[in-house]
């Protein structure tokens, strides 16, 4: 009887230390199952977050070419995004428990098309805009080219002569140098010039090319210099108007040859002509 409870008890303590063993290697099992799962969903993790880093960059070029302006790389941009967004995909083994996020992906390779697509339509619209805007600039720039060279003075029929001052004792001195010249022309009428009080410069410059300018009278603005030989001003009033100046002669830069005269509205030249001294 005894040897029958001893043997139970051999037998209880053998089996009972065979499950032991038995659950140890299950729980040792268990355990290294677990932690390989814990690897690999962290590597899946990681290759996850790769792969949205990837797209957060392409996205990024895009909006820094858009904001720098170079339209031209947009298409570029947007089609090397297309194409990493078409390589985004999981490892089918690593990825057959993963549903939610691959239909997470799913939707975000829609969204990248579709903003792709809103991106290259935004693009063509500023091209557009930019080819507007030129024509806008340059047809503006055109009219005020037209406005600016219509809008000044324009003298013309200018008919120049010499004149003796002859006095009684120089008479009969017929070889006297002339003394002044005669300026005579012609205020072309014109509907863009402001009607007003015009101030003419007459510039006269001998055969040595010095200005005749007794006063040695200049036009001085904004660093600018004008030396002329007379002054005289105008009434206009957007017609036809004929204007005769006389200019003194200085004796010593008075020779023979041929002199030219220029007409000034202030610093721009409204017309010239050639006089010869005889």
């Amino acid at each position: 009887m005894a040897f029958k409870k001893t043997t139970i008890v051999k037998f209880s303590i053998t089996t009972l230390a065979f499950l032991m063993l038995l659950l140890m290697f299950a729980y040792y099992n268990l355990s290294n199952q677990y932690q390989g799962l814990l690897e690999e969903n962290a590597t899946e993790n990681k290759l996850l977050q790769n792969q949205f880093d990837e797209i957060l960059k392409k996205y990024d070029s895009v909006n820094t070419v858009l904001q720098k302006g170079q339209s031209s790389d947009v298409k570029a941009v947007v089609s090397s995004a297309l194409k990493n967004s078409k390589e985004f995909q999981f490892n089918k083994t690593n990825s057959v428990n993963n549903k939610a996020v691959k239909t997470k992906i799913n939707i975000l390779k829609a969204q990248i098309v579709e903003d792709s697509n809103r991106i290259i339509e935004i693009n063509n619209t500023i091209n557009q805009n930019k080819k507007e805007l030129s024509q806008l600039e340059s047809s503006n720039r055109n009219g005020n080219l037209y406005k600016k060279k219509y809008e000044k003075l324009n003298a013309i029929n200018l008919n120049v002569r010499g004149v003796k001052i002859l006095s009684d004792l120089y008479s009969k001195n017929k070889n006297k140098k002339i003394q002044q010249i005669r300026v005579c022309f012609t205020l072309e009428g014109n509907e863009f010039v402001r009607n007003g009080n015009k101030k003419i410069y007459v510039q006269v410059v001998n055969p040595k090319n010095q200005i005749i300018s007794v006063n040695d009278a200049q036009l001085e603005q904004d660093n600018m210099k004008l030396k002329y030989s007379s002054l005289t001003e105008t009434m206009y009033n957007k017609k036809d108007i004929d204007v005769c100046t006389y200019v003194d002669l200085e004796s010593e830069k008075t020779i023979k040859g041929k002199y030219i005269v220029n007409i000034y509205n202030s610093f721009c030249k409204i017309g010239t002509t050639i006089f010869e001294y005889e």
